[in-house]
């Protein structure tokens, strides 16, 4: 009878046991609250993560946000990188990158020891451009004032080709070459710009200061007045009268004529006729030459197409007629032509010689090869012109100041002879 008491309790137990299992009992019951608490506290863990993560993203936002505040790239006096910085900092680059540090040290590092705000400004920009993970040229394009195209695609080349260092260098010899080329530009026209400047300084003081006194002289002793002082006399009057009036008129004209050649007609017109004056057009296409076939050497050699690269070159070049004709050329190129015919259809910016060597590169697979030849051939005729323009220039400027002094001096010693002789009677 025992036996059969404990079973029943035990198939009682079970019984409850399983009521409980299902839901029925007191341990279920308390078994959701525990759940309950528990799910409570990872929730509120959950919280602090999703709190924790809102920061970091609001942190990563702002400083993007602060990334996004590009320097002001507008035209202001102040706002410059000179060609010599812009050099300096390509040489700095490529050595830095060479002797095995890395871009964003490199960069901090010539960020500390430039001197220019405005370009200090811009390599810290770059700088945390990099650290959020872009890339230096796409930073560059920012920039089109400070990093020409030519410039910023030849960084992308050598970023995807991982020879970012040689591209530093080479382009910082490309500057070199540009800088020794308008350093010889603005040192042969120092002369010629000071006899013009000193030419006109000394005919306004005679004609503000010198001419009026014998104006007067000569009228009170009834001589007649010679043309050029009647129209020195003029002019003494209408700047003293109305000299507001005539600064107004300088600005305005100024202003207009500023405004007529900034339209891409009458400069394509400008630098045509240009092109076409006898010394001054030799010096200019040359000049174009030596910087197409260097700036379209470059790109070649640093891995771009040939297509995309007369495109870059066609915005490096100066004169608009040059552009012009290299954009067009970059189409037909596109379309499957050689650069050879392209550039036979244009003898008259592209000589002969030029053209037949650039038959020879491409038809032996060394253009660029024979464009540095070409570039060397056109810079050093440049550099004997420049070398040579004061002594060319020196009589013609002997020319022009004889012709301004005579022209002086019989306007003066006509009257002046005149009144002598009656004084004498």
């Amino acid at each position: 009878m025992e036996y059969i008491e404990d079973n029943s309790k035990k198939n009682q137990v079970t019984s409850l046991d399983i009521d409980k299992l299902k839901g029925d009992g007191e341990l279920t019951k308390a078994k959701p609250q525990m759940s309950s608490f528990k799910l409570y506290t990872g929730s509120k863990s959950d919280l602090q993560n999703d709190k924790v993560k809102k920061k970091s993203k609001e942190s990563l936002i702002k400083q993007k946000k602060e990334i996004k505040s590009v320097p002001s790239n507008g035209m202001n006096l102040f706002n410059r990188v000179s060609l010599t910085d812009n050099m300096l900092f390509m040489d700095n680059m490529s050595t830095m990158l060479r002797a095995g540090l890395a871009l964003t040290p490199a960069l901090k590092t010539i960020k500390n020891e430039i001197k220019n705000a405005y370009f200090k400004k811009i390599l810290q920009y770059l700088t945390e451009h990099i650290e959020n993970g872009q890339t230096l040229s796409t930073g560059m394009k920012h920039y089109p004032r400070v990093f020409p195209d030519m410039v910023i695609a030849t960084v992308e080349v050598g970023e995807n080709t991982g020879i970012l260092a040689d591209t530093f260098g080479h382009l910082a010899d490309i500057m070199k070459r540009q800088k020794e080329l308008r350093s010889k530009i603005v040192g042969a026209m120092m002369y010629p710009t000071i006899v013009i400047v000193a030419l006109l300084v000394v005919s306004g003081f005679l004609a503000l200061v010198i001419f009026p006194q014998l104006i007067g002289l000569f009228e009170s002793g009834g001589i007649k007045l010679p043309f050029v002082l009647r129209a020195v006399n003029s002019l003494n009057f209408v700047l003293r009268n109305y000299w507001h009036f005539a600064i107004a008129g300088l600005v305005v004209l100024i202003f207009l004529v500023k405004i007529v050649f900034s339209k891409s007609g009458p400069k394509l017109f400008l630098h045509t006729v240009i092109l076409k004056t006898p010394f001054l057009g030799k010096i200019n296409r040359e000049l174009a030459l030596t910087r197409f076939a260097g700036n379209l050497n470059a790109l070649l050699g640093a891995g771009l197409p040939i297509v995309q690269s007369m495109e870059i070159v066609a915005k490096t070049l100066g004169n608009l007629k040059y552009k012009k004709e290299v954009l067009a050329m970059s189409k037909e190129l596109e379309k499957g032509r050689s650069l050879q015919v392209a550039m036979a259809k244009r003898p008259d910016i592209f000589p002969s010689l030029t053209v037949q060597l650039i038959k020879v590169g491409e038809t032996t697979g060394q253009l660029e090869e024979i464009l540095e030849k070409i570039f060397t051939f056109y810079e050093d005729r440049v550099n004997n012109i420049l070398d040579n323009l004061s002594a060319i220039l020196e009589p013609v400027l002997l020319v022009i100041v004889g012709v301004a002094v005579g022209f002086i001096a019989v306007s003066v010693i006509g009257p002046m002879y005149e009144l002598t002789n009656s004084f004498a009677e």
